[in-house]
């Protein structure tokens, strides 16, 4: 954990604080309109500095999973299934391996969805399918409760969005009134 707490500090915090500096510095000129050629030069740097932010964020990610994610995502998702309070049906037909960022943010995904489920939805069984399309990990998580799941800000719905869509990913809810739920996840 010290070297959790560590890497924060040394990388993704101080890039971070650059970035918030730059992004400031941005912002100034633009409401100054002052030095264009320099706005563009910082903004290139944030832009640079955001993804290298991202990048060590997912390497750290990568040293906080489950032990359970070293024998891989469909060990991990098994897991979840057979500790659900509601059952489970898991369909994994992933080949290769995704990334250990990835397994592991489809696995939180995962686990927040049954967590969900067994607490607002009234469900008698939950689907997870896991498959992959064009190079991307697809992972749908099905529910037959009573339907309408809605994002509120800052609700399980809206944190798997977030952790989602720092990797590029994309989460689609179909969630009629009378049931089921559907959320689809994507992640490269």
């Amino acid at each position: 954990m010290v070297d959790v707490v560590e890497r924060l500090h040394d990388g993704a915090q101080v890039r971070l604080t650059a970035l918030a500096m730059s992004l400031g510095e941005i912002k100034e000129n633009l409401e100054q309109q002052v030095d264009g050629e320099r706005t563009l030069e910082l903004l290139g740097a944030a832009h640079r500095n955001a993804k290298e932010t991202l990048a060590d964020l997912r390497d750290l990610a990568r040293g906080i999973h489950p032990p359970v994610l070293d024998r891989g995502l469909g060990a991990a998702l098994s897991l979840l299934a057979e500790t659900s309070a509601i059952p489970v049906e898991l369909a994994n037909a992933v080949q290769e391996r995704p990334s250990p960022a990835i397994e592991a943010i489809a696995y939180f995904c995962a686990a927040e969805l049954l967590a969900n489920a067994a607490k607002h939805s009234g469900a008698s069984r939950i689907t997870i399918d896991v498959s992959e399309q064009s190079g991307r990990l697809l992972m749908t998580v099905t529910d037959d409760g009573v339907g309408g799941a809605r994002p509120t800000r800052d609700g399980g719905l809206a944190g798997l969005l977030e952790r989602t869509q720092t990797v590029d990913g994309r989460l689609d809810l179909d969630r009629p009134p009378s049931g089921p739920t559907t959320v689809t996840i994507t992640h490269p």
